[in-house]
């Protein structure tokens, strides 16, 4: 009796021992996922960049503050933006849309306004310096003040006593603190909204995570804007221009064939931007014509 007693124990253990050597097998398995294998799990289809569904907003809902970058002068960035906005209004009260830009350019701006007025704001009367006074900005903030529930705040205030990124901090930590319950939307440069420092400095986003007394962490999102090919309308130090750029291979044109999505980043590059939005072409958003009065 105490052998067969010893033999159901051993055969036991062996059977235990075989299942934990297949949990091993498995927890190894998925830590090592390759980002390949991320994305296509992860990567959620945008058909309409304006117009996104709710598969978007199950994936940004926990989060409230979410960063989208761009490169000035380009048009899907803020075309999502505007998407975004609209989503989030559909299942909240209100939320707060945050762009780089000084209030002081923006003196007078109503809901009532039509194009050719805001055509008028000290903002889009001055010259394109770098791509962001042109039409792509103007449409977003024409359709935004459409919607009642989208509320535009401008952080590229000037503080003496502090970096730049600092300052648009600042303006985001004042946001949050005058809208608690609201999520905040923001439009900035990619540099602007990386999570670790670039080029030595600290960044907006590096800022937020910083402030535990604001901000959860776990709750800020940053979203990158990668691209294969297209155009651009912004000064690469060389003066304002329309810049072409050569279609290249990526991780995301190669691994898809989505033309457009928003996916989390693979966990080990989330140290920088905790997501990406793709889409295979960049467009270069057009110059403001100052005598066009008719839109």
């Amino acid at each position: 009796m105490a052998r067969l007693f010893a033999s159901i124990k051993e055969l036991s253990m062996k059977k235990l021992n075989y299942l934990l050597l297949i949990l091993c097998i498995s927890c190894g398995e998925k830590e090592a996922a390759n980002p390949v294998d991320f994305l296509k799990e992860n990567a959620i289809p945008i058909k309409d960049i304006s117009k996104l569904n709710q598969q978007v907003y199950q994936e940004i809902s926990d989060y409230d503050v979410i960063m989208v970058g761009e490169m000035h002068g380009t048009k899907e960035p803020a075309e999502f933006v505007y998407g975004l906005c609209n989503l989030i209004t559909e299942s909240e009260d209100k939320v707060v849309l945050a762009l780089e830009i000084r209030a002081s350019q923006m003196e007078n701006l109503s809901n009532e306004m039509s194009i050719a007025q805001l055509k008028e704001l000290d903002f889009f009367r001055r010259e394109n310096f770098d791509g962001r006074n042109g039409v792509s900005m103007l449409d977003l903030i024409y359709n935004s003040i459409q919607n009642e529930k989208i509320i535009l705040k401008f952080i590229d205030n000037y503080y003496p006593s502090s970096p730049r990124d600092s300052s648009m901090y600042m303006e985001i930590r004042n946001i949050r603190k005058m809208y608690p319950d609201s999520k905040i939307v923001t439009l900035t440069g990619n540099v602007h909204n990386s999570m670790t420092p670039l080029f030595d400095k600290e960044r907006i986003a590096g800022y937020l995570l910083k402030d535990t007394a604001n901000f959860d962490p776990k709750k800020i999102m940053s979203i990158h804007h990668a691209y294969s090919e297209g155009t651009m309308f912004n000064n690469d130090g060389r003066g304002i221009k329309i810049r072409d750029i050569d279609r290249e291979e990526n991780i995301y044109n190669t691994t898809l064939s989505h033309e457009m999505f928003l996916s989390e980043k693979f966990p080990e590059e989330q140290n920088q931007y905790t997501h990406v939005l793709y889409t295979d072409k960049v467009t270069a958003s057009g110059k403001i014509e100052k005598d066009d009065n008719n839109r």
